[in-house]
């Protein structure tokens, strides 16, 4: 149930039952728990419903007619927002052509409306397995602000002339109305693009999106030569019933169109801030700091146990691109890539410019998702306060700019902290019904209170508590990479593949414990084969004194 507690007396507290649940299965709990934790809006107000509904009679003002171009937009399955489309031509002169068309959000949202100032407050959607908490009401976001196919949409354009190396030679930022001739998915696309299927799109769409896979190899070989990371790691996905039960978790496919999407996403964003900062206005930038040099001494130190060392190059960029191509198709690809990923630091948002290490770009901001994210509004908001980089003064104050994306920066964060909470709650639930089970699994973490372990078959990741470990005297190294006990001189270290079997589960709590059985290849844990760090922690565990 949710109660309001008021504080009386010392520690008595007055409670008040605002709403009870019939059970922990009741479908409305995850929700509640979540949204209680995080403290996001779910209902808009009906202010800014009323507004919504008032935003489909805007005039549309002077608009470049792109209804006769050939665009598209690419997307999941599930999809019910479209806000970026594409259209790829060839130039007699060798160049490419490449227009991405943006949902013109800032056209409906008029800046201070009850519409605008909840959009604000809720900074981004919210995606969760079952359901999205939008940041804008359905008319916009499903309707009038996605780029439905056959429909005209009002949308932003950023054109750009690239070269056969993958140079931008020329943009263009102008308003414009479109008319997407498919919805295509990602898994239609990369069936033309990949294995040259043929008959599931109309010729021309095919010829636009041949080119358009063509052009993407392109602009991903030049993006790399400029420093970005190609840090991509299958995630999980989760299927779930009509009750919001987990029927199955898998990897989720990442082809070549989701990659052709991001090239051209990324392109657009950076000519979008590079444009706006060379206009000399102030501007919201999505920056990615470089690296704390002690978190990369540490990751080499932590890659040398694989046998993996970070290689001197001319700068750290190259040693970092070097290192993920060396542990491409190793057993342990992903621990090895999320141990990189732990050394860099979070991108954000800023009013000051401090470039993206991750993508190797010295300009970068978000233009390209308006219906979904805040910053992007924010940026469309520059451009047509700015009657598309032609006033001679900035639009917006640098210290507003400043307010906004930090305020955008804990919106995002929240959203990420109530999208992993819920996950864990599905997935708590999925795995009640395999209590006293035993699985195979990888150890992924190790800490002083024992280590974690994700089970393959599921990708789902619990704990073996110091408790539940042989009997022994445990220690950690240094950096954390082993458990070793004393005694026996066995450990459990990062990679490590073991038998483990579920003890417990709490919903309550979001907790899954496992007991260690095994290493996998053989029936005791495998013996150390090197003394760790001189630097240790020991940690004891006395059945007796339980």
């Amino acid at each position: 149930m949710r109660v309001s507690l008021k504080r009386q007396k010392g520690n008595q507290y007055e409670g008040r039952i605002l709403e009870a649940f019939p059970s922990l299965d009741d479908p409305g709990l995850e929700m509640a728990v979540v949204q209680e934790a995080h403290g996001f809006p779910i209902e808009f107000s009906e202010h800014a419903l009323k507004d919504a509904e008032v935003a489909q009679n805007q005039n549309p003002g002077k608009r470049t007619d792109l209804t006769r171009c050939t665009t598209v937009t690419i997307d999941g399955e599930t999809a019910k927002d479209f806000d970026d489309a594409i259209s790829v031509e060839k130039l007699e002169s060798g160049n490419y052509n490449l227009k991405v068309s943006i949902a013109d959000v800032s056209h409906f949202v008029t800046e201070g409306t009850a519409l605008d100032r909840e959009a604000y407050l809720r900074g981004t959607s919210i995606y969760f397995p079952d359901r999205c908490v939008p940041m804008l009401p359905e008319v916009l976001s499903n309707n009038l602000c996605s780029l439905v196919p056959h429909e005209p949409r009002f949308t932003l354009t950023c054109e750009m002339e690239i070269s056969p190396a993958g140079k931008i030679l020329k943009s263009f930022i102008y308003p414009s109305i479109i008319k997407s001739a498919a919805r295509l998915t990602y898994t239609t696309v990369a069936s033309v693009i990949q294995e040259n299927k043929k008959g599931l799109v109309d010729q021309s769409i095919e010829k636009l999106l041949k080119l358009a896979f063509e052009l993407s190899l392109i602009v991903r070989k030049a993006r790399k030569a400029k420093g970005g990371l190609d840090l991509d790691l299958p995630e999980a996905e989760m299927k779930l019933d009509k009750e919001g039960n987990i029927v199955s978790i898998g990897l989720s496919e990442r082809n070549e169109a989701h990659k052709l999407i991001e090239d051209f996403m990324i392109l657009a964003n950076e000519a979008v801030s590079e444009a706006i900062e060379k206009a000399g206005y102030s501007s919201i930038f999505r920056v990615h700091e470089n690296p704390d040099p002690l978190k990369i001494e540490k990751l080499k130190n932590v890659i040398k146990q694989w046998g993996f060392i970070l290689a001197e190059k001319k700068d750290l960029i190259e040693s970092l691109q070097a290192y993920l191509e060396s542990v491409r198709g190793h057993e342990n690809e992903k621990m090895l890539v999320v141990s990189l990923l732990r050394s860099l630091k979070q991108a954000q948002y800023s009013a000051s410019n401090a470039g993206h290490f991750g993508l190797g770009s010295e300009s970068y901001t978000h233009f390209t998702s308006p219906i979904r994210r805040y910053p992007d509004l924010m940026v469309h908001r520059i451009l047509r306060k700015s009657n598309f980089l032609k006033s001679p003064a900035s639009p917006y104050p640098v210290e507003k700019l400043d307010e906004i994306a930090k305020a955008c920066s804990e919106s995002e964060r929240r959203a990420f902290l109530a999208e992993r909470d819920m996950e864990d709650l599905k997935k708590v639930r999925f795995m009640q019904q395999f209590v006293g089970k035993s699985f195979d699994g990888v150890v992924t973490t190790v800490k002083n209170f024992g280590c974690f372990v994700e089970i393959l078959p599921h990708f789902i990741e619990g704990l073996i508590p110091i408790r539940l470990l042989p009997h022994d005297f445990w220690q950690t190294d240094e950096l954390e990479i082993s458990l070793y006990g004393r005694r026996s001189k066995f450990h459990l270290r990062l990679g490590d593949r073991i038998r483990i079997q579920v003890s417990d589960v709490d919903r309550l709590k979001r907790q899954i414990t496992f007991r260690f059985l095994s290493h996998l290849d053989g029936e005791k844990p495998a013996r150390a084969n090197h003394e760790p760090s001189q630097q240790k922690k020991h940690f004891r565990y006395d059945k007796s004194k339980k």
